[in-house]
């Protein structure tokens, strides 16, 4: 095996959903730049996204999403940046993508709707006839100081993160193993490691889809699936700019961690294609910090 091979996801297809940005947008593009098929689930411009992804040329694929038939239209320029990360630095050229075999489809879903998330995933099926590597990245941090529907805030986290998970395994699981095994990620988070004094339903639901991940690979590992929860620390995306914008709270939070920067969404990426590429065949029922140390400071 060469080391090229070893890190090589060609032939797979793989479904992330939350793709139309940030984190969510950069794994995808590095699963397509590997040779995956990537099929982006989200509420996003996850069109816009495939398109961008393969070179420009998406399919428009018609989306069943919560009853309605959608067509993705191809409107994102090939350097537009994510976060901090240009998605053209990701993949690279679009001759090197078409050479891995790497494509992308875009699904409009919200999945936390039951039914629109059996059709993306019946639609994937349809299309690629497999299912590989699944990534469920889709979240939000509904947290507000003092708000009064606290617990509806975390009622709406809890069936993002992990119920519409709890989903997307039991729809995906069985084909996986049918086809001979595969790879479930989910997005979990730092604040899930740890404590928060104003996240604190988010870290609550992700700490638990973190778990979710390792009854995963507890249960399904028999049959060849490994399952993996990934714990990014600060991240240089939209989702985490009221950290980064903040000059106080950007030093504080960089003075917390050993390698003293942000992360970026293609060191994220990275960890993904890793995961699921062979070079990560020996790998699973993990929680993996993605923080620069953070977690391991005093």
């Amino acid at each position: 095996m060469t080391l090229e091979s070893m890190f090589s996801c060609a032939g797979q297809v793989a479904i992330v959903t939350g793709g139309a940005t940030g984190i969510g947008r950069a794994c995808a593009a590095g699963l397509v730049a590997a040779g995956a098929r990537v099929a982006l689930l989200g509420l996003g411009d996850v069109a816009g996204a495939a398109a961008e992804m393969s070179g420009g040329a998406v399919a428009a694929a018609g989306a069943v999403a919560g009853g309605a038939e959608i067509s993705g239209e191809a409107v994102a320029s090939a350097g537009e940046a994510v976060g901090a990360v240009s998605i053209g630095t990701i993949t690279g050229t679009d001759a090197g993508i078409a050479d891995a075999g790497g494509a992308a489809i875009g699904i409009p879903c919200d999945v936390t709707d039951a039914a629109a998330l059996a059709a993306a995933v019946a639609q994937v099926q349809d299309r690629w006839g497999r299912i590989d590597t699944v990534l469920a990245n889709a979240g939000a941090a509904l947290d507000e100081p003092g708000a009064t529907d606290a617990l509806d805030r975390l009622d709406r986290m809890f069936d993002l993160h992990v119920r519409s998970v709890v989903r997307l395994s039991e729809l995906t699981l069985p084909v996986m193993a049918a086809g001979g095994g595969g790879t479930f990620l989910v997005m979990s988070s730092l604040s899930g490691l740890r404590g928060n004094k104003v996240i604190g339903g988010y870290g609550i639901t992700k700490a638990a889809v973190a778990q979710l991940a390792r009854n995963i690979a507890v249960q399904w590992g028999p049959r060849g699936i490994r399952a993996n929860a990934l714990s990014p620390g600060v991240i240089t995306t939209e989702f985490a700019r009221p950290i980064t914008a903040d000059p106080e709270a950007a030093r504080a939070r960089v003075a917390k961690t050993p390698l003293g920067r942000f992360g970026t969404p293609a060191e994220v990426a990275a960890a993904v294609v890793w995961l699921a590429s062979p070079g990560g065949a020996f790998v699973s029922g993990q929680n993996i910090a993605i923080d620069g140390g953070t977690l391991a400071s005093d």
